[in-house]
C-alpha cells in the first residue's frame, strides 16, 4: 500500500514507519523539518496546524491510507496547544483527505483519558475523561466517526520503549544522583505496552481492520505504577524509588500530567487479538522494561530521543 504517516519523526512514528517498511509498504512521512523523516520514507513537508500544507501533502502522496499519529502528548501543559494540534489538526487532516479522495485513515487515540479506579477497560467501556489530552483524543475520534472517511481507531495505553517519555521522564532521571520519586503511593494500576507492539498493531489495523473498527492496544498484564518504575531502576542498577505526595508533584508538573501518572486502570487486548491476530512481542512489563533499558544502553546517561514532530 501507499501510505502517509503523520508524526513520522516522533517516538512512535519512527517505529511505525519501520514496521510498515518491513512489510513492503511505500511510506510517505509528513514532517515539519526536512531531514527528520525516518530512513526509507519519502518526506513531505506539512504541519497539522496549516491547512494549505496538509492539502498539498495529502494530494501529492495520494495515499491508499493515512496513518495519523501526530499529537501533542499528555505532558503538554498548555491546553490551547493540545486543542490546536490534536483537535484542530485532526479536523484539518480530515478535510485534506476528503478533498484528495482518500478513503481510509488509521488514528492513534488513547485509552489514557482519566482515572478508571482500577476498572478493566474494553472497547465497550465509556472512558472517564479528565484531562485535556484525553478530551482531545476523544474529540478526534468523534470527528473521524462523523466524517466520510473509513476510519479505524486504535487506543494504546502507556506506550514505553527505548526513547520518548520513558527515557525523558524515567530513565534519564533514574540515572542522576539521588533517588527517583514516584508520584503518589504508586499502587495504582498501569496498562502499558511496548512501542514496537503499538507499531505492529498500527500495521495490522492498516492492512486488514474493517472500517469503523476500534481496538485497545495493551500488553497482557497490568502492573502497578511503583513496580513499573522499580523495574527500570533495577535494570539500571539503581535503588528503589521513593514516593512524593501527588499535591506536591502538581505544583511542579501541573494537574493533567499528574492525573495521567496516578490514573488507575487495566485494559483488555482481547478484541485486537481475536479479530486481527495481534500478539505482543513483549507480553508483560517484566519482559519489556529490562529489554528497553538494554537497548538504550551505551547512550546513557544524558540521552535524549528525537524531537517530536507534528
Amino acid at each position: 500500500m501507499r501510505l502517509l504517516v503523520t508524526g513520522a519523526s516522533g517516538f512512535l512514528g519512527g517505529v511505525v514507519c519501520d514496521e510498515l517498511l518491513e512489510r513492503d509498504h511505500e511510506v510517505h512521512a509528513l514532517v515539519r523539518r526536512e531531514g527528520s523523516q525516518p530512513s526509507g520514507t519519502a518526506a513531505l513537508a506539512g504541519d497539522l496546524t496549516d491547512s494549505g500544507s496538509l492539502f498539498r501533502a495529502v494530494d501529492s502522496a495520494a495515499p491508499d491510507c493515512v496513518v495519523h499519529l501526530a499529537a501533542e502528548i499528555a505532558s503538554q501543559r498548555d491546553p490551547a496547544k493540545i486543542d490546536k494540534v490534536n483537535v484542530g489538526g485532526t479536523r484539518k487532516l480530515i478535510a485534506a483527505c476528503e478533498a484528495a479522495g482518500v478513503r481510509r485513515i488509521v488514528f492513534s487515540s488513547t485509552v489514557v483519558t482519566g482515572d478508571a479506579k482500577g476498572a478493566v477497560l474494553d472497547e465497550e467501556t465509556e472512558l472517564p475523561v479528565e484531562t485535556e489530552y484525553g478530551r482531545s483524543k476523544q474529540e478526534g475520534e468523534r470527528l473521524l466517526r462523523e466524517s466520510s472517511l473509513d476510519e479505524v481507531i486504535i487506543r494504546p495505553s502507556h506506550v514505553y520503549g527505548p526513547g520518548g517519555w520513558f527515557v525523558e521522564e524515567f530513565v534519564d532521571r533514574l540515572g542522576k544522583p539521588g533517588r527517583f520519586a514516584v508520584i503518589g503511593s504508586g499502587e495504582n494500576w498501569w496498562d502499558v505496552v511496548r512501542v514496537e507492539d503499538v507499531a505492529s498493531a498500527c500495521a495490522d489495523a492498516t492492512e486488514r481492520a474493517p472500517a469503523g473498527a476500534l481496538y485497545h492496544v495493551v500488553d497482557d498484564e497490568p502492573i502497578q505504577f511503583y513496580d513499573f518504575v522499580a523495574l527500570a531502576a533495577t535494570a539500571l542498577g539503581k535503588g528503589s524509588p521513593r514516593r512524593i505526595p501527588a499535591w506536591l508533584a502538581r505544583l511542579a508538573a501541573g494537574s493533567d500530567p499528574v492525573r495521567a501518572v496516578t490514573r488507575s486502570a487495566k485494559s483488555s487486548n482481547a478484541r485486537i487479538k481475536s479479530e486481527l491476530g495481534w500478539v505482543p512481542r513483549f507480553s508483560t512489563a517484566e519482559q519489556g522494561v529490562p529489554d528497553a533499558i538494554a537497548r538504550i544502553g551505551s547512550v546513557l546517561p544524558g540521552a535524549r530521543p528525537a524531537a517530536r514532530d507534528r
